[in-house]
């Protein structure tokens, strides 16, 4: 079930500073994997499920829906109904699971990070840093093999998760880690094989 979040007015159902929330960016990325390669981390993703029915309304913020149909059989011609946390297709939802997120790390003792507001951090004094990377529903954990399983144990306590396992994509591209040399590859085998599909260029696929 998804709410109709085009027909939300601007100022009335919604604040426009909470249209989007912020994603962990490539720089980051690059960055937190090239301290995994260096000191021999480990990398585990969790995808959060129904992230956004997880959000929370602020302030005093009312949210009604018309009911939806296939149910409308159940209730008066002249009800609606009182949404208690966010739905799929709010303008707020993804902003809302964002700081229902946040409050998440903190609970685990994660320090957000000054430089991105989706890395967020803490130090072991057996294990060194653990560090967590959103974007929106998927949650990388990078550290110490053991204390990114103690991370990872905790985050799934404060989430139902799918367990993910060693990021295999990151936004449309494929991860490729070869533990004999110890490197890490960023492609885009979608991305070229839809421009050969578009631009007809099968005979030219090798040189992509």
């Amino acid at each position: 079930m998804n709410a109709q979040g085009f027909k939300q007015v601007e100022g009335q159902y919604f604040d426009g500073t909470s249209l989007a929330a912020p994603v962990t960016n490539d720089a980051s990325i690059r960055i937190m994997f090239t301290l995994m390669l260096m000191a021999g981390w480990t990398a585990y993703i969790v995808d959060v499920k129904g992230a956004f029915l997880h959000g929370d309304f602020e302030d005093g913020e009312k949210i009604y829906m018309e009911v939806p149909k296939g149910f409308k059989n159940y209730y008066a011609t002249n009800i609606v109904l009182l949404l208690l946390q966010t739905l799929y297709g709010l303008k707020q939802a993804a902003m809302a699971f964002w700081r229902k997120l946040l409050r998440a790390m903190k609970r685990m003792k994660f320090r957000r990070s000054d430089a991105d507001p989706c890395i967020y951090f803490r130090w072991s004094k057996e294990n060194g840093l653990i560090v967590w990377l959103s974007w929106i529903d998927d949650c990388l954990c990078l550290g110490n093999k053991q204390e990114v399983k103690i991370a990872k144990n905790a985050m799934l306590k404060q989430f139902e998760c799918d367990d993910v396992g060693f990021p295999e994509e990151y936004v449309g591209c494929k991860l490729n880690f070869d533990k004999e040399e110890n490197s890490l590859t960023f492609t885009q085998p979608v991305m070229i094989q839809s421009f050969s599909d578009e631009y007809e260029t099968k005979e030219c696929s090798n040189a992509l």
